[in-house]
């Protein structure tokens, strides 16, 4: 669980180089996870306050205040807060053909996407400042761009890439392999038997090995794929609620219905209505 407090903007006009697509600032309790997650843009987080850890691709990272990472486009994401000392982020989502170039240029790749960061400050005053500018202008806009060149610019000052090593953990082939499956397979009816036939492994025993790397079974895995993918369509999109849960692989719109409350903690109609602009987002009692 977390509490969050987000922008997320639908914009007028097309910029190809570099567009603000979100931001926000999230406290999370113990143990709160996000994920996993494919995005269809770059997503840069920074730590403001405690600790915790993002895997991505066969790798764990554990990350802490004072620290950041990016999840680039097309890959899948997990990253859960430490049990302990949960931390607090920023982070801004932006698209755009040059993103990627900035990003390497400053060090940062698919390689190497933590870093150190050392003015926190001026990124979360950076992102508080965005929130003012809600109201649909072009004015608004046009000033919600040139934030998101503002945060590179702090990037490129303030990033560095990890001086001294930082706690990681290799996943199992297995582990790898069966993500990347569900991950090309989200949308389609896979099952943890159909995974196992396709790596010629045992069930039980894969299940083993996912749960110790990953922190959750295999059948939680694929729903909260599907899950994440649906809360970008239902952001994104005018998509219905029964279309939505069609193209993420629901067998009814009940059923999804009843995933994503699970997982979310609210209904997909209301997670529509609060992801839009500005707001906070929390489980329901």
């Amino acid at each position: 669980m977390e509490e969050s407090l987000y922008l997320l903007k639908k914009t007028i006009n097309t910029y190809s180089d570099c567009c603000f697509l979100y931001c926000g600032f999230s406290q999370t309790e113990p143990k709160h996870s996000f994920g996993p997650a494919i995005r269809d843009q770059f997503l840069i987080h920074i730590i403001l306050k405690g600790e915790g850890y993002y895997s991505i691709k066969n790798q764990k990272y554990f990350l802490k205040k004072g620290q950041g990472f990016v999840i680039p486009p097309n890959v899948s994401t997990f990253y859960q807060a430490d049990e302990k000392n949960p931390w607090s982020y920023v982070w801004m989502g932006i698209d755009g053909k040059l993103v990627g170039d900035y990003l390497s240029r400053m060090g940062i790749t698919n390689d190497r996407l933590s870093f150190d960061i050392q003015d926190l400050d001026s990124f979360k005053s950076l992102i508080f400042e965005c929130f003012t500018y809600e109201k649909d202008t072009l004015t608004n806009e046009l000033v919600l761009q040139k934030q998101v060149y503002k945060f590179l610019e702090l990037l490129s000052k303030s990033a560095a890439i990890h001086r001294q090593e930082i706690l990681t953990k290799k996943m199992n082939p297995y582990v790898g392999r069966t993500i990347e499956i569900i991950r090309q397979n989200a949308y389609k009816n896979i099952s943890v038997a159909s995974i196992a036939d396709q790596l010629s492994i045992n069930r039980s025993y894969l299940s083993r090995l996912f749960q110790q790397d990953i922190g959750c079974s295999i059948k939680e895995y694929i729903n909260e794929i599907r899950i994440t993918i649906s809360c970008d369509l239902l952001s994104s999109t005018d998509y219905s609620i029964t279309e939505i849960s069609e193209k993420v692989g629901f067998a009814n719109s009940q059923s999804f219905s009843k995933a994503f409350k699970l997982i979310t903690g609210i209904s997909p109609t209301i997670y529509r209505k609060k992801r839009v602009g500005l707001g906070r987002i929390r489980k329901e009692e």
